[in-house]
């Protein structure tokens, strides 16, 4: 089984759920940031550049939590910033995990040795650890020496203490596709739990230099999966059809009304990568943003974008899938 049965059996009874209640703009996973802060500055990230120029104050644990109760999304993604420089993350994951969410943890990995008692494993806990490459590419992209040692040790010891370990990884303008082939496998030796691989998002500013046009980045990733016999062993936890979609062999909308993003600023519309306006609540979030026009053919700004958060969801929620679709989702969630 490719997910946990519990994240597997609440997502299905969720889904069904909103369904009926003839909802079309509900939410999936809420990705919580507490904090902007991070101790490294990587390549292709907008937050810690955010946070330099504004210094904006840590959400509150109460904050938090009224922002998981206001969606109702059943997983949600602690991210940043770097949550582990949160002062209460423990807290705030232990208090996640008693209202049944599922979460992911979403972290650079360089602290988490201080939190092995803290944040002890769980059925409902996943560490999603970022990892952008091997051990040259991974330093760069996070402008660090000594990172990628450091979290190659944090997985192990992740793996050896029965946590479920994911990675994170981003695909950057000048990434060797052929060296993500061999850190899959580097990954798949340590028996991670499951690989998530997206393409960098060409945003503005000097963070955006790194990220791909869309042709590009389809290029990339018809090569990185032009063997489906040699990937096919490694746990990915990209759907097939999202994968289709990474190579430009179909094409899905974007939902980023699934991902809504509650950061230390408000809620951001309209989506996890564009920071147009922060609503004070969720409703207002759902309600005043014109998801009808935003996405590939609709806003310019999203003409490259393939980002997971956006595109992903579609899958789920059941936009431009088919019947087969469906069945092969299904097989390879719970088979694969």
């Amino acid at each position: 089984m490719r997910f946990p049965l519990v994240l597997l059996t609440s997502m299905t009874k969720y889904l069904i759920q909103q369904k009926l209640k003839g909802k079309k703009h509900f939410p999936i996973v809420l990705m919580l940031e507490p904090t902007l802060r991070c101790n490294l500055d990587c390549v292709g990230c907008g937050r810690i550049e955010e946070y330099h120029r504004e210094k904006p104050k840590d959400l509150t644990v109460e904050e938090c939590l009224k922002a998981v109760d206001d969606s109702g999304a059943p997983i949600v993604s602690v991210c940043g910033g770097e949550p582990l420089v949160y002062k209460k993350v423990d807290e705030l994951i232990q208090e996640l995990i008693k209202r049944k969410k599922y979460v992911y943890l979403c972290t650079n990995g360089m602290f988490m040795d201080r939190f092995w008692d803290r944040i002890p494993p769980n059925k409902r806990l996943a560490l999603n650890i970022h990892l952008d490459g091997l051990e040259e590419t991974h330093d760069w992209a996070v402008d660090q020496p000594g990172v990628f040692k450091k979290v190659s040790q944090i997985i192990d010891e992740a793996k050896a203490r029965g946590y479920r370990v994911n990675t994170n990884t981003t695909v950057f303008s000048g990434t060797n596709p052929d060296e993500i082939i061999e850190m899959m496998q580097y990954l798949h030796q340590k028996g991670v739990d499951g690989m998530l691989i997206s393409g960098a998002y060409p945003q503005e500013g000097e963070k955006g230099k790194a990220g791909m046009r869309r042709q590009q980045m389809e290029e990339v990733f018809r090569t990185i999966f032009s063997d489906p016999q040699r990937v096919s062993k490694y746990k990915f936890n990209n759907t097939p059809v999202y994968t289709e979609f990474l190579q430009g062999k179909r094409d899905l909308p974007c939902s980023p009304w699934a991902t809504p993003n509650m950061t230390v600023k408000g809620w951001q519309g309209p989506c996890y990568v564009l920071r147009e306006k922060y609503y004070e609540t969720f409703d207002e979030l759902i309600e005043k943003t014109d998801w009808e026009n935003l996405g590939p053919g609709k806003d310019p700004r999203c003409t490259d974008c393939k980002m997971h958060s956006g595109f992903e969801p579609s899958v789920s929620l059941g936009r431009n899938i088919t019947m087969l679709d469906n069945m092969r989702v299904f097989s390879w969630s719970f088979f694969g």
